[in-house]
């Protein structure tokens, strides 16, 4: 699937607004927050209505650029973006922020990735919230559906999602990589799971 901003902030974003809405309360008011490959920025602007300041990072130029372009329409004061590799996000001091939140993006990136993604926002932050692909998923319409949009996606992200189901998705995946998991919420009937983790 080619990567457009517009595409994903036309047809996907809409999808998603209720599930990015659920992180919300995650989130004190007055706390900063980080989100990780934040790809259009919806998550960012969600959360600038509570955080006293959101940073959204993207490997994607375009994705920035777009989310840029709908930050100075809407005029945020608390919003910014960065070009940014969540390998390495060593523009960041360590603890820089309460929160680093990270939605439906982990389950794209390839196995051996997970380490240095995971390792930066725990040092970042004090606190990580991820939603993503609930493993296994259920076998009812939003699974199957889930199952259908991840093929469509094309061959490299469908690979890389399975290859995260086969890691056992959130549950086996971040306490492997020292993300202690304090409570975990299922959503969308099941397809989905939102994690609240300690950092350290």
């Amino acid at each position: 699937m080619v990567e457009s901003g517009i595409f994903y902030g036309t047809l996907v974003d809409p999808l998603l607004t209720s599930m990015r809405q659920r992180i919300l309360p995650k989130i004190k008011k007055g706390e900063t927050v980080i989100d990780v490959a934040c790809g259009t920025g919806a998550q960012v602007f969600i959360l600038a209505g509570r955080a006293a300041q959101v940073t959204g990072v993207d490997l994607s130029q375009s994705m920035i650029d777009y989310a840029s372009k709908k930050l100075q329409k809407n005029g945020l004061k608390n919003v910014t973006f960065f070009t940014a590799d969540a390998t390495r996000l060593e523009q960041f001091v360590d603890k820089s922020f309460d929160v680093a939140t990270m939605t439906l993006a982990l389950h794209q990136f390839e196995p051996g990735l997970y380490e240095p993604i995971l390792s930066e926002m725990k040092r970042i932050a004090n606190r990580v919230v991820i939603i993503d692909y609930a493993v296994p998923l259920p076998k009812n319409y939003t699974g199957v559906a889930s199952h259908a949009i991840e093929f469509f996606a094309g061959i490299e992200h469908n690979r890389n999602f399975k290859l995260y189901c086969k890691a056992g998705g959130l549950n086996s995946i971040l306490p492997e990589h020292g993300i202690k998991i304090q409570k975990s919420v299922f959503i969308a009937k099941g397809a989905f799971q939102l994690v609240i983790a300690a950092s350290n």
